[in-house]
């Protein structure tokens, strides 16, 4: 915003408008949420309850004028290189284990799509992923192919740049936004340690995610700079300069899309009158920009492709998403995981610490600006748009949480502005935020944990695989093998899902005959899948998987062997 420290003509009477208007907002959504789901309790319960505190701390807000930062207004002095460094460790250095993780279930799918592209241009067409049109993303697989020759350590080390690249993002943009480089920086620090960042950091197959927001941000930030240039000739080059970032964030992932809105967002909310006038014609020109991808993408696809549920309004979608992500973001904290890697105790001890961090952050609302209260969180609802098409419902693992890596930037940029509000008084301020963190990256390195293993169990189906290709290989070619109960996740992490005969491809660099199949039934008769498929002749063969041996066994042969 133009005023970074204070909102500049904002009155306790234009504070209680705004909290009381947000609060009669989301109390709408909650009855009408109740009215069209009168039986389903549990699929809006944890929507309710974060709208109800939403409400509640939001409805609060407008009892109390304006305090801005609390004591004297202080800011860092560090110098920006040391911050640069500090931010970027802190990105990297809770995931430096996710270098052994290797490939699981779709990373198999894409690895051995881009090996059999004829160059890049074939690798980024949608031969090579149908369902989805992401060229960027694919292109940078082609690549690892030929530059790493696709060794997963390679990609997974591309991932962790591109995570500590979209941290320091995140750091200027908060300088821009909210002009305060404590504010920047304890943002950027929670975005790099967030443990609901842990699944599209540690899989390679989300690097989409990454890639996306590392463009929407530059896309951000060239508008900011355009916004702030004195020249025309300079307006018009960041301007084009944002577009282009924009296009590339669409590129890499369709998640980008709801970027436009953000943009008019942000220049209705500035309390400059110049620059909220220019919001129509530049949100114009993402939209148009937003407009020929889409036209492109249905050109290649045959259609826009990818999600295949349809997006209504007023669903046990709505608003689900973006408040599920709220309420991951406060407390990241799963029982499965704690269960199978600390105790069942500590996990409510973490539960109560982050019940009282999540209070911290409400007391705090009283000292951000209203206009910047609304941007943020309305970067989390835009964001979350395409995420509405998914159930998303509340995870014991984390899982699908890549969805919330762009989505929760507007979070983290709350979390500073509120860490900056409250001033540099450590005993009432910075050592809360300072434990924020700590708990954060504590939690980080722990869910990282199951990915490992998923990583191994993924290594040890391919190995077996191989090894029985080998054992009932006979003179007259190899044998086709059917595939049941092959472990398909560890603890959220996935481990395959459709992609086993992909990554016997990789390591044979051939063709295989195998398919997956169903779960065999108990009593080892034939499964029906694999009746219609074949009547098992001769040479054809039904495996399982073992999970106590961690390996394929074999249940049936055909031509009437056991």
């Amino acid at each position: 915003m133009s005023a970074p420290h204070a909102q500049a003509g904002e009155t306790p009477a234009q504070r209680r408008t705004f909290a009381v208007a947000v609060a009669v907002i989301l109390l709408v959504i909650v009855v009408a949420f109740r009215l069209l789901h009168p039986f389903q309790p549990a699929a809006w319960s944890y929507q309710v309850l974060t709208l109800c505190l939403l409400v509640a701390a939001i409805a609060g807000r407008a009892l109390l004028p304006f305090r801005g930062p609390e004591g004297e207004r202080r800011d860092l002095v560090w110098p920006t290189p040391v911050l640069w460094l500090a931010i970027f460790l802190a990105a990297v250095l809770p995931y430096l284990q996710t270098l052994r993780v290797g490939f699981v279930s779709d990373d198999f799918g894409l690895a051995a799509a881009v090996r059999e592209a004829a160059g890049p241009l074939d690798a980024m067409g949608s031969a090579a992923f149908r369902a989805f049109y992401r060229p960027l993303a694919l292109l940078l697989w082609w690549l690892g192919d030929h530059l790493w020759h696709g060794a997963p350590v390679g990609y997974h080390a591309v991932a962790l740049l591109l995570h500590g690249l979209n941290a320091l993002l995140v750091y200027a943009l908060g300088r821009r936004l909210i002009g305060s480089t404590y504010a920047a920086l304890m943002a950027a620090l929670l975005f790099a340690v967030h443990p609901l960042h842990v699944e599209p950091v540690t899989w390679i197959a989300a690097g989409s995610d990454l890639l996306c927001a590392t463009f929407s941000l530059l896309s951000l930030l060239s508008l900011e700079a355009s916004l702030g240039a004195t020249s025309r000739r300079s307006k018009a080059a960041l301007t084009a300069g944002a577009l282009g970032a924009f296009l590339l964030a669409l590129l890499g992932k369709e998640s980008a899309f709801p970027l436009p809105g953000v943009v008019a967002l942000r220049l209705l909310l500035d309390s400059d009158p110049e620059r909220r006038s220019k919001a129509l014609p530049l949100t114009g020109l993402y939209a148009l920009l937003l407009l020929l991808y889409l036209a492109w993408r249905s050109s290649v696809l045959g259609g826009i492709g990818g999600y295949s549920m349809p997006l209504t309004v007023w669903n046990t979608l709505f608003p689900s998403a973006p408040l599920l992500m709220i309420a991951d973001f406060l407390f990241p904290v799963h029982r499965t995981l704690f269960a199978a890697h600390l105790t069942s105790w500590l996990w409510w001890l973490a539960l109560l610490g982050l019940a009282l961090a999540a209070f911290w952050w409400l007391l705090g609302l009283d000292r951000v600006p209203a206009r910047r209260l609304w941007l943020w969180l309305g970067f989390v609802f835009l964001m979350a748009v395409p995420t509405w098409v998914f159930r998303w419902q509340p995870s014991a693992s984390l899982e699908w949480t890549r969805f919330a890596y762009l989505p929760t930037i507007g979070l983290a940029l709350m979390f500073g502005d509120l860490c900056a509000g409250r001033g540099l008084a450590w005993r009432r301020s910075a050592a809360v935020g300072v434990l924020i963190l700590a708990a954060a990256t504590a939690l980080t390195i722990c869910y990282v944990t199951p990915w490992r293993e998923a990583g191994r169990l993924a290594s040890r189906a391919v190995t077996s695989g191989l090894t029985m290709l080998d054992k009932l290989k006979t003179d007259d070619g190899p044998s086709t093998l059917y595939v049941s109960n092959l472990p398909q996740a560890w603890q959220g992490a996935p481990v395959f899902a459709n992609c086993y005969p992909q990554a016997l491809i990789l390591a044979t660099g051939a063709p295989v005959p195998v398919r997956v199949i169903s779960d065999i039934p108990r009593s080892g008769g034939i499964h029906p899948n694999v009746m219609a498929v074949s009547l098992l002749k001769p040479g054809e063969h039904i495996v399982s998987w073992d999970p106590k041996s961690e390996s394929l066994h074999l249940v049936r042969s055909g031509g009437g062997q056991p």
